[in-house]
């Protein structure tokens, strides 16, 4: 009776550990599908903005990325200074710093930095008073985003801090 006592500790011990093992595995697969996520998310979603921005275009897309909400709100999509312009090249640079998601979090944040160092374009008036364009807000962003139905959106962006001017130098 003994014998069996310690063989059944032994199968319970082992079985314990296993399901542990793959408890974790699995919890590691869902953080590294919703971290893989946020940073398609984020990088395609703020591109596709100051793509949509700079060049005065409606981008439809842009609600597969960004919450309605957060498109009639955002500042730069409705009182664009870029419109005056006709912009003939830019280059977006952006890094992810930071993020992180729980599987069970329905919001979270990211860590951004975003600039672009030259904007070249011209007047659409041969009169208007300002001939260049104004420079982007370059700099370190948090990225709030939510999950809805399933998929992460952009919800809000915080500007956190401006990058130095020999980082965004070309």
């Amino acid at each position: 009776m003994n014998i069996l006592l310690r063989f059944v500790q032994y199968l319970a011990k082992k079985v314990i550990v296993l399901a542990i093992i793959v408890c974790l595995a699995v919890l590691a697969t869902l953080i590294a599908y919703d971290c893989a996520n946020i940073y398609i998310v984020v990088t395609e979603g703020m591109t596709l903005r100051a793509t949509s921005i700079l060049e005065g275009q409606e981008n439809v897309v842009l609600q597969k990325f960004f919450t309605q909400a957060y498109l009639k709100a955002d500042p730069l999509m409705n009182n664009n200074v870029y419109n005056d312009f006709i912009i003939q090249d830019y280059n977006i640079k952006m890094r992810v710093k930071w993020l992180w998601a729980w599987p069970w979090e329905e919001r979270v944040k990211a860590v951004i930095e975003e600039s672009i160092p030259k904007i070249v374009g011209k007047p659409r008036d041969d009169e208007q008073p300002v001939k260049t364009p104004p420079s982007w807000q370059n700099g370190e962003k948090i990225v709030l985003l939510e999950k809805q139905d399933g998929h992460w959106k952009i919800a809000g962006i915080i500007f956190k801090s401006s990058l130095d001017r020999s980082d965004t130098q070309e």
